[in-house]
């Protein structure tokens, strides 16, 4: 097949990832604003993601499975589609049970697209350059693009806030709707898994333990999760400590936007790290993580609270750095099953850990990043220690 094909159904990928991974960048600096102002407190916002997050996890793997053997294109679509009227949802929302009907619809489609984005630009990006660098480098970029991407729309969302927060939220559907759109032009080269049990559900349980079976695919799959939910449990406290500190409310969405410029920063830096072991990619992010919570955690103040844009340093080093050799690790045709399995174990973390973490915070919010390091220090230095056996397995064959 003609590489202009692949090439220009790479560039809707691209596009429709950007655009699907951006909306929420309107009203994330004041989510917990508006849900305040509808009578949710710390400990009831972390329920809502609780539910959330036990929403996607029942999802996930279904849907990567039924992606992966039926049609990813469709699911995509569907879930793109849903995403935006899920926000739409959220928009109208005035009490808590508004919002958990809101949240689980979110889970529900985000699930459907899971990993599929990714398996589209993995295959395309092999049908173009077999080598399986441009796959690398396309990555790499990507995650650069989105967060410049999500900076924009921040700024947008907090000038708009200041206005009507609940606005930020009905502009956060508009780029679903919009890739949605773009979807519907994207086609699906890739094979499909070929069933190996007529019972789907049996089917479904066997592809998950081929994947995860493996020691290398298990291994990687663990660095990459714990690197994703170190960045993400104390998403919900952020704000809070920021006023708690001083920080006028106006001044809340520039420390958001600093954070995302910050992301922008750590995926540039991916770009320049695509080379580096595995064990490097892991230890770099985890260690900076660490510390500035250890510094909020000894001294929280006007000052100090600004080191919590160094957490979109990481994630930028994290998402840029350890998606690739994750989605390399697995064949073509598992691409949306292991995308699936990476978000559903992530989920199964964080929907104990997001309530913890902010009971934790509704008592005192420095507590809550006490209790990550607590949590993440020494599971971080088992897993390192087992990303460096394997690095010296792979180097001695």
């Amino acid at each position: 097949m003609n590489k202009e094909i692949y090439e220009k159904n790479l560039k809707l990928v691209i596009w429709e990832t950007i655009l699907t991974s951006i909306g929420v960048g309107f009203s994330v600096a004041n989510m917990t604003v508006f849900w305040n102002s509808i009578g949710l407190n710390q400990q009831d916002i972390g329920f809502v993601q609780m539910i959330y997050t036990i929403t996607i996890c029942l999802f996930d793997i279904p849907m990567g499975y039924i992606a992966d053997h039926f049609n990813r294109r469709i699911l995509n679509i569907i879930g793109d589609i849903g995403v935006f009227i899920s926000c739409l949802f959220n928009t109208f929302s005035n009490n808590i049970a508004m919002v958990i009907i809101a949240e689980c619809l979110m889970g529900i489609f985000s699930a459907m697209t899971n990993g599929v984005d990714q398996s589209f630009i993995k295959y395309n990006s092999d049908a173009i350059d077999k080598s399986g660098n441009l796959f690398k480098k396309v990555n790499a970029k990507l995650h650069t693009s989105k967060y410049v991407a999500l900076l924009i729309v921040m700024i947008i969302g907090g000038f708009i806030a200041r206005y009507n927060v609940r606005l930020t939220i009905f502009l956060s559907a508009i780029p679903y709707l919009i890739g949605g759109f773009i979807a519907i032009k994207i086609k699906d080269f890739n094979t499909k898994k070929v069933e190996n049990n007529r019972d789907i559900f049996k089917d479904m349980i066997t592809s998950v333990k081929e994947i995860i079976v493996e020691q290398r695919v298990r291994i990687i799959l663990i660095s990459y999760i714990l690197g994703k939910e170190i960045t993400s449990l104390h998403r919900w406290i952020f704000t809070p400590l920021l006023l708690m500190t001083g920080v006028p409310i106006h001044i809340v969405s520039v420390a958001w936007v600093l954070s995302q410029l910050m992301q922008i920063i750590g995926g540039k830096i991916s770009e320049k790290m695509i080379f580096f072991k595995i064990s490097q990619k892991f230890a770099i992010p985890i260690i900076l993580q660490i510390l500035w919570m250890t510094v909020l955690i000894l001294k929280t103040n006007i000052f100090t609270i600004w080191l919590f844009a160094i957490n979109g340093l990481v994630k930028g080093l994290v998402e840029g750095n350890l998606i690739t050799p994750l989605q390399e690790a697995a064949s073509d045709e598992k691409q949306a099953s292991i995308m699936s399995i990476a978000s559903t174990v992530e989920k199964i973390l964080y929907v104990p850990l997001v309530y913890f973490v902010n009971y934790l915070g509704n008592i005192k919010l420095q507590l809550a990043l006490l209790g990550i390091c607590i949590i993440f220090i020494p599971v971080c230095l088992i897993n390192y220690l087992q990303v460096k056996k394997l690095e010296k397995g792979t180097e001695s064959l």
